[in-house]
């Protein structure tokens, strides 16, 4: 028996070689790189597997537990087991399509910036609505708080903390707050998610400084950040656990959410809901809705709120096709 990244239930490989069994660890375009017992292997994948995959997702993503066959024509991707999580969005160049971003994670990241470039809150309530819709534990890191000494981010990060989001804040560059982030990733597999520019990459290779991701700045002319990284890697981190590092996101649409659904993933509303007068209230503007009566009562924040209300009216615009 071995057991699965990120402390995921073992997999019974008794029946074959365990050479042939890993995880994808990157996507080079034409082939994937796998962890084969810690040797890292490029893999084509089969043509039936894309053919079984069909054209609204890929066959093979980052993180996906796979079974490897030989030939004299090298190594190919022959089984890719059921994924247990998964993170996906709304295909930004094809909204009637999935884009699932790494399989088999435990918990996710989010990363965000004290300053250079600015938080975008909403941003982050799109990350959160998918990360807790997943059944995925979240985190929130601010990074560069060396780039804000005023302490400007602790009134933003002072709502998810009081919502009982666990908020770290960071400088990647002065190596402080970096042991508390340890500890979130250890013995799991875990995802960084945010837009350009906040540091991600920086983020890990202050974590582990064995790695040597390559890191940019911001745009000189539109302050905000450059997609130094730009293709999903799973990282073996040295005190147990993976850490996944992807490229810079500046849209999230959620896939597969009914309206209906979304107020359950802001803690805010979901703890309001039963006290509205009608069962399928969406907290925008029915009367007897409680969740409108705490905003008025500045029991909630007014900004999540109106973030709720944006992923609501996307969700109207571009519902897919099933």
């Amino acid at each position: 028996m071995t057991d699965q990244p990120g402390g995921g239930p073992p997999v019974d490989s008794s029946d074959r070689p365990p050479e042939t069994r890993g995880v994808v660890l990157r996507d080079e375009g034409s082939h994937v790189i796998v962890d084969l017992c810690g040797e890292e292997v490029a893999c084509v994948i089969r043509k039936r597997l894309r053919r079984g995959a069909g054209k609204r997702r890929k066959a093979v993503v980052v993180g996906d537990q796979v079974e490897v066959e030989y030939s004299g024509d090298g190594a190919a991707i022959a089984k890719v087991e059921p994924r247990r999580t998964s993170i996906s969005r709304r295909n930004p160049s094809q909204p009637r399509r999935e884009q699932i971003l790494v399989a088999n994670v435990d918990a996710v990241l989010i990363v965000a910036s004290a300053a250079r470039p600015a938080p975008v809150p909403a941003l982050i309530d799109r990350f959160l609505v998918a990360i807790e819709s997943r059944g995925l534990e979240p985190g929130i890191v601010i990074n560069k708080t060396d780039l804000d000494p005023e302490g400007s981010w602790e009134q933003w990060g002072a709502i998810y903390r009081d919502l009982g989001y666990r908020v770290l804040p960071v400088s990647a560059t002065d190596a402080t707050g970096l042991e508390e982030v340890r500890a979130f990733l250890a013995n799991k597999t875990t995802s960084l998610l945010g837009q350009s520019g906040v540091g991600k990459s920086t983020l890990a290779n202050a974590l582990d400084p064995t790695l040597t991701l390559r890191t940019g700045g911001l745009h000189e002319g539109t302050g905000k950040g450059t997609h130094t990284t730009t293709t999903v890697s799973l990282l073996r981190l040295p005190w147990g656990g993976y850490l996944v590092d992807t490229p810079g996101i500046r849209e999230f649409g959620l896939w597969n959410m009914e309206l209906a659904d979304v107020g359950i993933w802001f803690r805010e509303i979901a703890a309001r809901t039963d006290a509205c007068r009608f069962n399928d209230c969406l907290h925008a503007r029915e009367p007897g809705c409680a969740v409108l009566a705490a905003l008025e009562e500045g029991e909630i924040d007014r900004s999540r709120h109106e973030s709720y209300l944006r992923i609501l009216e996307t969700l109207r615009e571009s519902t897919p096709e099933f």
